[in-house]
Parts: C-alpha cells; structure tokens; sequence
C-alpha cells in the first residue's frame, strides 16, 4: 500500500514521497532503540525518545511547522491514539 505526499514547492519542483515507507523507517528506529534498553550500558530507551522528541521539534521548526501546529498535531494524535500506526 502507498501513502503518496506529493507538493509543489515554491521554486515549482515537485516533492513527493510514501508516509507509508517514512513511518516503517521510524518504526524501525525506534525498535532499534528498544533493542538497547537492558544491552547497552548506562542507556535508557525512554531518555532516548525523549532526546529524539526535542531533536523533532528543531527539524520540524526549521522546516517550517509553526509551535501551534506542532501542538495540535500532538493533542490529536492523543485524543485518538487508537487511530495511530
């Protein structure tokens, strides 16, 4: 199945690319992750969202999310999280 994003940017190129094949590769580091919490010394998988989580926030403000619309993504995505992948 195919999640396709397709946008045309300011200068006209076309950007486009699966959610789907973005939310596995997401998936699969965060399984990463996991798989360090017991193995890896001194290492804590929840700090490391954590860290991950405020890394986001910089990508996502640079790339030209507004703080407003970061937080409505959070409060939907944890008004229904039934619905998430």
């Amino acid at each position: 199945m195919t999640n396709l994003i397709k946008e045309t940017l300011e200068n006209g190129e076309v950007y486009e690319f699966d959610l789907d094949v973005c939310n596995a590769a997401a998936d699969q580091a965060l399984e990463e992750l996991l798989e360090k919490e017991g193995e890896v010394e001194n290492f804590d998988f929840v700090a490391s969202v954590f860290s991950l989580f405020v890394a986001s926030i910089s990508i996502l403000t640079q790339s030209g999310w507004t703080t407003d619309e970061l937080i409505n993504e959070v409060m939907a995505s944890t008004e229904h999280p039934d619905t998430q992948h």
